[in-house]
């Protein structure tokens, strides 16, 4: 077994997971509701689901780069060399079926995480963009950012798959991981 640290989430934290979750994936799922005009049901439905993400979204980012405890940035090495051998390392583990335990933020899941909030951040910006200075669709910066929303929207189905496969695998090994987020109850972390 790798190096496997016991943590949880605090309350907020879940509530901003949640958020992220619900919002992200509903505006995901009524993105072609949207395409039948600024006017439409549809496309006011996509858009405050969009907005909505945009909220939840700065809600993870802000105490992300200023506060502390299990959400602050700080921790997360991304471009280390550490984050990524381990990361390396848990593709190996996968290859040999092997379910990587690690800290959190650490080696793939802590990637995974990341490529997350920049997918959801990326569809955040681009479609309050869209939605705040939408105007001409014939005018090159707001085709611009259309086609940025659009790239993301091809996106957000392969950080699923990744995400979600993770907590499954997880689950189907006998360390379901979901719980530390999904649970109502919330202790201290111990990192």
């Amino acid at each position: 077994m790798m190096n496997e640290r016991n943590y949880d989430y605090p309350l907020y934290a879940k509530f901003l997971h949640m958020g992220l979750a619900v919002f992200g994936i509903t505006a995901y799922l009524t993105a072609e509701l949207a395409e039948n005009g600024n006017d439409s049901m549809g496309y006011l439905l996509h858009a405050y689901l969009g907005l909505s993400l945009a909220v939840f979204w700065m809600l993870r980012v802000i105490p992300g780069l200023v506060g502390g405890g299990v959400l602050k940035f700080s921790g997360w090495s991304l471009f280390s060399r550490k984050q990524w051998s381990q990361a390396f390392a848990d593709i190996r583990g996968l290859f040999m079926l092997r379910v990587p335990e690690r800290g959190i933020h650490e080696g793939i899941a802590g990637l995974v995480q990341a490529f997350g909030l920049l997918v959801f951040g990326w569809m955040a910006i681009t479609g309050s963009g869209l939605f705040i200075f939408g105007g001409e669709p014939e005018a090159d910066l707001i085709e611009l950012v259309e086609d940025l929303h659009e790239i993301g929207e091809g996106i957000i189905p392969l950080y699923l798959a990744l995400h979600v496969g993770a907590v499954f695998a997880h689950s189907m090994v006998g360390k379901p991981v979901w719980q530390r987020m999904w649970s109502l109850k919330s202790k201290r972390s111990e990192h």
